[in-house]
């Protein structure tokens, strides 16, 4: 009889210590998630402050609330200190291309840092070549590529090259708001993760070309298969498409506060004269260089 109440009593002992334990597994479990999100507010808040002490550029945030204005700062820290975004949206030129004059920290005797020449930034017009230049211009791709050669047998020649039509040049993008404070002169945020997230082009510039014998050919528009027309090239979409939407709205509400830049000083993309053009109201303090707004403005108004 002792035996058996020794045994029943240590049963409920072993209960209770169990409860114990899963309790305390419990609390610690709820501990290192708040230890988490704490430090990962702080880690963010980092982010945030170094974003507003890097911005190039003034920021409009008025009506911003201050949930929109942590999405800027840490926007700006993307933009600027992660992604690169200018080093390939700049409307700048050679010599000194995003950067400001007398201020590329790749030439001599240049002091660390960036100094960004703000009446260019994120203003679109960088040239990058062909999405994929033609196979008979590069002395042929390598053994086992897919496709083997490009552009597909019966194409004409390019006469600014030389060599079989492969598609026009790809021009970035102008990525400033426009009048009404949208990003990339009038995206609304469902069409701007459609970009990061699939590099779907809305605009539709360079579509495929249907054959060799396509009439966007000799306008030097179209790409040829299998290049995707209806995505954006070169841009690293592919990459962006890993972030969160927590990170994609920070980077456009940052391309919301910046200036209006309406982009008539770089070359346009080839078919779309007025791609880098951008409605900013016509108010010069929103416009750099003091580039007149003209009027009729293509882009904007088809773009809404």
């Amino acid at each position: 009889m002792k035996t058996h109440l020794v045994i029943k009593w240590a049963g409920w002992a072993a209960l209770v210590l169990a409860a114990v334990v899963f309790t305390g597994m419990i609390s610690t479990a709820r501990l290192v998630r708040a230890q988490a999100q704490d430090e990962g507010n702080q880690d963010e808040d980092q982010l945030i402050h170094i974003g507003y002490a890097i911005a190039p550029v003034p920021l409009n945030l008025d009506g911003k609330t201050p949930e929109q204005r942590r999405l800027v700062g840490l926007g700006s820290f993307i933009v600027n200190a992660q992604a690169d975004c200018n080093g390939c949206h700049t409307g700048g030129a050679p010599p000194n291309f995003n950067y400001a004059n007398n201020g590329n920290p790749y030439f001599l005797n240049q002091p660390l840092g960036t100094k960004t020449d703000p009446t260019t930034y994120l203003a679109g017009g960088s040239p990058f070549g062909q999405a994929v230049p033609s196979s008979a211009s590069v002395g042929g791709f390598p053994p086992g590529s897919v496709p083997s050669s490009y552009p597909p047998a019966g194409y004409p020649i390019d006469p600014t090259t030389g060599f079989p039509y492969a598609g026009p040049v790809i021009i970035s993008r102008n990525l400033t708001p426009d009048k009404n404070g949208r990003p990339e002169g009038g995206r609304t945020l469902a069409e701007f993760k459609a970009v990061l997230r699939t590099g779907q082009d809305f605009d539709n510039i360079h579509p495929t070309c249907l054959s060799d014998a396509d009439p966007n050919i000799a306008l030097g528009i179209c790409v040829p298969p299998p290049v995707d027309g209806s995505k954006l090239q070169v841009m690293p979409w592919p990459l962006f498409h890993n972030m969160t939407d927590h990170q994609i709205e920070a980077i456009y509400e940052y391309l919301s506060v910046i200036p209006c830049i309406d982009n008539n000083f770089a070359p346009p993309p080839a078919g779309a004269p007025n791609e880098l053009r951008n409605d900013c109201g016509g108010d010069s303090a929103l416009i750099h260089r003091g580039v007149a707004l003209s009027r009729g403005n293509a882009r904007a108004s088809t773009r809404r």
